[in-house]
Parts: structure tokens; C-alpha cells; sequence
């Protein structure tokens, strides 16, 4: 068999439509239409039926391709007959499959894109309004982030206010907030819920895996009709603003264990000795200070220069106390 990945699918693109059109057409005939010899379209059928089927279903209960008398013959299930009717949710579920190939550069692209067209053309008025909704609501992404995203969407598509408890990792606390979930992105392997935020009365994103506790409330919101969540796939949406500075940090021991657990991946390396060199935003020197100091010395700052000079005087102010002589009582 071809090495190509794409050569399965293009046999089969090939294949099906002929002997659909030409049924109990010979194999000679079929070699010399496609170019492949008899054994290779012998292995072609097999692999293909065998693609079909959901479990518990059988492949012959959606294809039967079969070689009778050296003449091939094809047969499709009774359900291919009758024109698809999608639900919104199979339509949504197939559209956003479709549009991770859709950005990925490969033979069939257009095809893609003709096919997600198909889809929304077979939908209702009613249908389509609502999968509009949807989409401008939810980015698929490569990973999902567990149970967390099943209450973020059911907030959403209620439109319904969660109380959370979210954990701050450059803060290394813990607060608790009201929010009201936009959409949902992903970015840099990790998930991001887009919403409103009524501690600092913004839309901001906050990180799905640190939301330690998530409360669904009675009370309501409305998602702003011209909120578009691909507005919000943007690096510069993850990464410090203009006035914010950023810092090197090298972790070893335990440090190393949180910056690859609770940073993003983006902004993570890992080093062969087991140690992980990260990039930290640094929102206020001082609370940087404090989140940083309880690493000990499994933490070191390599840059900028100046926030390097403020951790080492922190640490000589330590010392210093700590030289000093125990109070009286």
C-alpha cells in the first residue's frame, strides 16, 4: 500500500463513483480506467469496506463492494436513499470538524469548503440562524479541558451567570467572581472562556483549567449580538498588553512541575536536565515578587535585568531580617 495518506482517499473518490455508474463492470476494465492493477484494487475494496460502520454495525450495513465472476458490484444502505436531515447540533458537529481541514493546506481543501457550503444549504432559515449563533459562540480547537467546558456551555447556551472560583497563576491566589460566558476558544493547546467579567466589569478570557469551582446561577444575561469569538483567536489576546513586561523565569524541582502544569505551553521549554525555562507576564512587580519568593530557590529570574536586581535586593532584605536579633517579648 501507497505510503501517501491522501492515496486511500483518492482511490476511493475514484473507485466508488465508476462502479456506481458501471455496476458489474470488469476488473480488466476497472485497472485500466483507474491504472492500478487487479491485486492493488483487490486491496482497495477490502480497505475501503472496512472503513465503514459504527460499532455495533457491520461495514456491509452501509457498503456492500463485492467481486463476483471477475466483475465488481457495488450496493449502498437503504438509509443513503432518502436526503440527509441534520439536527443543528450535527450540523454544528460537522461543520466545526470540517473547518480544521478547511485552514490546512491539502489535495482536497476545496472540497471541504464545498461540503461545509452543502451543509448549510440543506439547513432551514430557522437552522441557520441558530448554527450562526452557535458558531460565533464556540472555536474548536485540539484539546478540550474536561467537565469544566460541558458547564461553560450549558452557562452559555442558557445564557446564565456562573459564579467561579478562578486561580490566579501569576497572582498564586485564589478569588472568586460572577461571569458571563461569550464563547469559548482555544489557544496554545490550552481552552479560554471570552467573558464578561464583573470584578473588572470587562470581557476578558480566563484559562478553562483554572477554574477551581463553578456555580451556575438563576441569573440571566444576553451575549451581544455582534460578539464574534473568532475575534478573540489572536495571540495578542493571550499575551502581555503594550506596558506590561514579561519575565524569564528558570524553574527546577518543584517549580518545574507547576510551570508545566499550570503555564501555557506556548510559553514553556523544557530542558534536558529536567528543569523548564518559562515566560511569566509580570502584571505588578510586588504581587510578581510575592508569587515568585515561595519557589524558593527553584525559581530564577534570568531577565529583564532590572526585575533580576529587584528579586536578588528581596532576597538580601530576607537575609537581612533573618540576621537580625529575635524581639524581647
Amino acid at each position: 500500500m501507497s505510503r501517501d495518506p491522501y492515496a486511500g482517499v483518492r482511490h476511493a473518490l475514484t473507485i466508488i463513483p465508476l462502479i456506481q455508474s458501471h455496476q458489474g463492470m470488469t476488473l480488466d476494465e476497472l485497472s485500466e480506467r483507474t491504472g492500478l492493477s487487479e491485486e492493488r484494487i483487490r486491496e482497495e475494496l477490502t480497505s475501503l469496506v472496512m472503513m465503514c460502520g459504527v460499532p455495533p454495525y457491520s461495514p456491509n450495513n452501509y457498503v456492500s463492494l463485492w467481486i463476483e465472476n471477475g466483475r465488481v458490484y457495488i450496493r449502498f444502505a437503504d438509509q443513503f436513499e432518502r436526503p440527509v436531515r441534520l439536527v443543528v447540533a450535527e450540523a454544528l458537529a460537522l461543520l466545526m470538524a470540517l473547518r480544521r481541514l478547511d485552514v490546512r493546506e491539502h489535495p482536497y481543501r476545496d472540497a471541504v469548503r464545498g461540503l461545509r457550503e452543502k451543509i448549510r444549504a440543506a439547513l432551514s432559515p430557522e437552522a441557520k440562524s441558530e448554527l450562526e449563533r452557535a458558531e460565533r459562540t464556540f472555536r474548536v480547537g485540539a484539546k478540550a479541558a474536561g467537565g469544566r467546558i460541558t458547564q461553560l456551555r450549558a452557562a452559555m447556551s442558557h445564557c446564565r451567570e456562573l459564579r467561579i472560583t478562578y486561580w490566579s497563576a501569576h497572582r498564586a491566589a485564589t478569588s472568586e467572581r460572577t461571569i458571563q460566558p461569550y464563547g469559548m476558544t482555544e489557544f496554545g493547546g490550552d481552552w479560554y472562556v471570552v467573558a464578561h467579567d464583573s470584578r473588572r466589569n470587562k470581557v476578558i478570557t480566563f484559562r478553562v483549567d483554572r477554574i477551581r469551582e463553578a456555580e451556575l446561577l438563576d441569573s440571566e444575561y444576553e451575549i451581544p449580538l455582534d460578539f464574534d469569538v473568532q475575534k478573540w483567536s489572536d495571540a495578542s489576546d493571550f499575551t502581555p498588553s503594550p506596558g506590561r513586561q514579561s519575565a524569564r523565569v528558570l524553574f527546577r524541582g518543584m517549580g518545574a512541575r507547576y510551570a508545566r502544569d499550570e503555564l501555557p505551553r506556548r510559553d514553556v521549554t523544557e530542558l534536558a536536565d529536567g528543569a523548564v525555562l518559562a515566560r511569566v507576564p509580570v502584571r505588578s512587580d510586588v504581587l510578581f515578587l510575592e508569587w515568585l519568593l515561595q519557589y524558593g530557590t527553584d525559581a530564577e529570574v534570568l531577565e529583564p535585568p532590572e526585575l533580576r536586581e529587584k528579586v536578588a535586593e528581596a532576597c538580601r532584605r530576607i537575609l537581612d531580617a533573618y540576621d537580625q536579633p529575635s524581639p524581647t517579648a
